[in-house]
């Protein structure tokens, strides 16, 4: 029985690329934004103007100052909303790249796992020297077990 393992994207981030419609509504958006500002800018300095203005009435001076204040107000959280939206986008091309990376590393990982063929790693030839060394040991130790009296008849008889 094969169990496969299903990877369910539970947030948009996790789905991959931004579809094409939504790329669009982001540029229709900012372009949409920047009117508003320039809009906004030009009432702001109007309401100066007005507000500053001898012969605006003193009990409307007071009103254009209000308005001029609101209105700077109403251009900082549009600016804000659109940093907001600028930083939401780096954060899902940051993601994509963190993602990307992380399965170029499983890749070469998975590719490092396998030996070479025909070659040995400096470790298992370390520890194959030192079997040979304990042999050779071994050896040794069964020619001196030998009694030296055996080995001067040998050699005293030649």
């Amino acid at each position: 029985m094969v169990v496969g393992i299903v990877r369910v994207a539970m947030d948009r981030d996790e789905a991959g690329e931004v579809p094409e419609v939504e790329k669009r509504i982001n540029a229709w958006r900012q372009s949409e934004r920047k009117v508003m500002i320039d809009t906004i800018q030009d009432l702001i300095q109007m309401s100066h103007k007005y507000a500053k203005s001898q012969y605006t009435p003193s009990n409307q001076r007071s009103r254009w100052a209000k308005l001029g204040g609101q209105l700077i107000w109403y251009k900082d959280q549009i600016l804000k909303s659109f940093t907001l939206e600028a930083l939401t986008i780096e954060m899902q091309d940051l993601k994509k790249q963190v993602r990307e990376s992380e399965e170029r590393r499983e890749r070469e990982n998975q590719s490092r796992n396998y030996p070479l063929i025909g070659f040995r790693r400096p470790r298992e030839k370390k520890a194959g020297d030192a079997e040979t060394a304990e042999d050779d040991a071994s050896s040794e130790t069964v020619q001196a077990t030998e009694p030296e009296d055996a080995k001067e008849t040998v050699s005293g008889t030649s």
